[in-house]
């Protein structure tokens, strides 16, 4: 068959395909074509478009070193991970240690589109399961609840509970995830407001929203998602939206409103960056003429200030905590949180009643039923351990300290053998690999400086 060729004066530029919009390098040369195209101009690469001058290459970072190896520049990276996540704020500020959150997830078509791989849904299912484990860990005495978004309705998927291994099990059920429809905020952050209703404000109240799409289908009526809004800033639930598409208004005013944070996620690693930013407790403020009356009244012994006795002590923000009982695995009973016959089990101090596991609050009573371990483990983020300080080449040489880790007796690198050029320090690493602590003047190798302020939260030199 004849076929047909446009002629030259028919074809448009903006149609034209070169060398360059095809896979693989640019084959025609800086000098020709380039000054012509789109991608030409004053002050930008001549051989590049103008997106691929402005990117710049992760795999440009990385240099190879003089025998040729890029050994010594992939573990300069993992320090400088391991550096970033150790580098924590050592302030002692007041912090909510008793913390609700609802994770309100976005099961909206949009969660099938493949820029994570190898897909949104699964990326940010595998971050939830891991980000519920470290959580916990982290906060023992708070509790999760799951909220899904889909086909224009909200879903409470898992209610307020603190059992990770029932969030984790409903997380794994991915038949009853499947992403459909549009998402409808509003309906979300009601759900999630209906839930928090009748906590105490004694607690923080939080809700953490991963938003895939770039619109919301709300509901047409009287309540707008700006009443919500005031809802929310009025009864003081924190929202935090992590967005995966782009940068919304209504995400934003949601975000800076209520006192939480807005971001938007570049790529996978980013996103978990910010999801892990939320599991350390949010610090709190309170009005110091409370705090000061309410000292000034127990160190008085209940009577005022003045000496006078019959003086009143003001009401405290203080909250009732009960240590339950725990039960030996024997027969089956009946427990007051689910209604269901269960082995073991922990009995309230108060009223008696089972419970399946602590902390709870109690169903019969409402008494927040919780462990001394967990208790303990809460005061983590209140005293927390100082930053290790970086040591130079002149420090290592000067002190008279021990050659190994104070924490698993490794070996420290020789600082003979270190070069001048890379005796420099970057990103708080340390060119010595040694990290000294202030108060105790031991030193600690890059492993433990992490696993001291990540996992520990104790210095073993000040310790002993």
């Amino acid at each position: 068959m004849p076929s047909y060729a446009p002629a030259a004066e028919e074809i448009d530029d903006d149609d034209f395909i070169d060398d360059d919009d095809l896979p693989g390098p640019p084959s025609r040369s800086k000098k020709g074509g380039a000054s012509g195209g789109k991608s030409g101009g004053k002050g930008k690469d001549p051989g590049r478009h103008a997106w691929e001058a402005e990117y710049k290459k992760s795999w440009d970072i990385v240099q190879e070193d003089e025998s040729g190896s890029l050994e010594s520049a992939v573990e300069s990276l993992l320090a400088r991970g391991r550096r970033k996540r150790a580098l924590m704020a050592d302030t002692p500020l007041r912090r909510s240690i008793i913390r609700h959150m609802f994770i309100i997830m976005d099961l909206s078509e949009s969660m099938m589109d493949k820029d994570y791989r190898p897909t949104r849904f699964e990326v940010v299912l595998g971050y939830l399961r891991s980000y519920v484990v470290e959580w916990f860990d982290q906060n023992p005495l708070g509790q999760i609840g799951i909220i899904i978004m889909r086909d224009r309705l909200s879903e409470v998927l898992v209610p307020m509970g603190g059992n990770p291994q029932e969030i984790l099990s409903v997380l794994s059920d991915k038949r009853r995830l499947e992403p459909s429809g549009e998402p409808s905020l509003q309906n979300g952050l009601v759900m999630a407001k209906g839930g928090m209703s009748h906590l105490p404000t004694t607690s923080s109240l939080e809700t953490l929203i991963v938003f895939s799409s770039i619109s919301t289908a709300d509901p047409d009526g009287p309540t707008t998602i700006h009443n919500v809004l005031e809802d929310l800033v009025e009864n003081k639930i924190r929202t935090t939206i992590l967005s995966l598409a782009g940068e919304i208004k209504i995400c934003r005013s949601i975000s800076e409103r209520t006192g939480g944070k807005f971001g938007v996620a570049l790529d996978q690693d980013h996103l978990k960056d910010l999801m892990w930013e939320t599991i350390p407790p949010p610090a709190t403020t309170i009005a110091p003429p409370i705090t000061i009356g309410v000292r000034n009244a127990l160190s008085a012994a209940g009577k005022n200030a003045s000496g006078s006795g019959g003086g009143k002590a003001p009401n405290g923000d203080l909250m009732v905590m009960g240590f339950p009982i725990q039960l030996p695995l024997g027969g089956e009973t009946l427990c007051s949180c689910h209604g269901l016959l269960k082995r073991g089990g922990y009995l309230c101090p108060r009223c008696g009643s089972k419970l399946c596991d602590v902390p709870t609050d109690c169903e019969v009573c409402g008494l927040m039923v919780v462990s001394s371990p967990h208790l303990a483990r809460s005061f983590w983020f209140l005293f927390p351990v100082a930053n290790y300080g970086v040591l130079h080449i002149e420090d290592v040489m000067e002190s008279s300290k021990s050659h190994t880790c104070t924490g698993c007796d490794v070996e420290f690198p020789d600082v003979s053998t270190i070069e001048e050029g890379v005796a420099q320090v970057e990103d708080g690493v340390s060119p010595t690999g040694r990290y000294r602590c202030a108060k105790c003047q031991n030193d600690f190798c890059a492993d433990c400086d992490l696993y001291i302020h990540d996992t520990l939260h104790t210095c073993p030199g000040c310790a002993q």
